[in-house]
């Protein structure tokens, strides 16, 4: 199943997968913050693909709770998002692996500038017996300005011995060396910081199929860089 919701369709809700089956869910936020709340909870040999593109000028607080029922049931979850204005955004997820042969990932990459706040929060919890179970974070923030405050906050609760857990987190300014390198081959800073930047949000189109919704997003990671 595949379901794709934009702006003010984004609500919230409570969504569960069956066994062996599959659910893709595709979040697209422009001109409505993206605040909600949602559940997963994922059964026997299912799988959960989650994806948020979030380009809005306002506050958002975004919630998503997935739990991992049933042996090899999985979770992907992507978040790509640029705070600009005066925009506080927090992205909140919660991944839990009740059952063993599980394995879950979250990805959040984001840009935070002017006099915005971004702020990735994630909690991945292994409980007793979820043996042979695999959990995942990375987390980066781009920061455009010293007014802006950018927060990368990842936890991993693990219950059990025989898992494997790892999360990465980094927030800062586009690494000056790299800077120093591009222009060096001809590029202006502008076009340097604008070619980084897009290297990292721009994978986020992959998982959208519809062309009008993927050309949208494009337009406003080109834009709002």
């Amino acid at each position: 199943m595949n379901i794709t919701l934009v702006d003010e369709k984004i609500e919230s809700v409570s969504l569960e997968v069956k066994e062996n089956d599959s659910l893709t869910l595709n979040l697209a936020s422009f001109n409505v913050a993206p605040n909600a709340s949602i559940s997963v909870k994922v059964h026997d040999g299912a799988s959960f693909v989650g994806v948020l593109a979030d380009f809005s000028k306002k506050d958002a607080n975004f919630i998503l709770n997935v739990e991992l029922l049933g042996p090899n049931a999985s979770c992907f979850w992507r978040i790509g998002s640029i705070a600009s204005s005066n925009a506080k955004k927090v992205f909140d997820t919660s991944l839990t692996h009740f059952a063993g042969s599980t394995k879950g990932e979250m990805s959040n990459y984001g840009i935070a500038e002017d006099s915005s706040s971004l702020t990735f929060s994630g909690v991945s919890k292994i409980v007793k017996g979820a043996k042979g179970s695999s959990t995942k974070q990375s987390a980066k923030i781009v920061v455009f300005s010293p007014n802006c405050v950018a927060k990368c906050l990842p936890i991993l609760k693990i219950d059990e011995n025989e898992v494997s857990a790892s999360h990465a987190a980094v927030v800062g300014k586009v690494n000056e060396d790299h800077l120093f390198y591009l222009q060096s081959r001809g590029l202006s800073r502008k076009d340097a910081k604008r070619l980084m930047t897009l290297g990292y949000l721009k994978p986020i189109l992959d998982f959208f199929v519809d062309e009008d919704l993927r050309n949208r997003i494009d337009n406003s990671i080109e834009g709002g860089i």
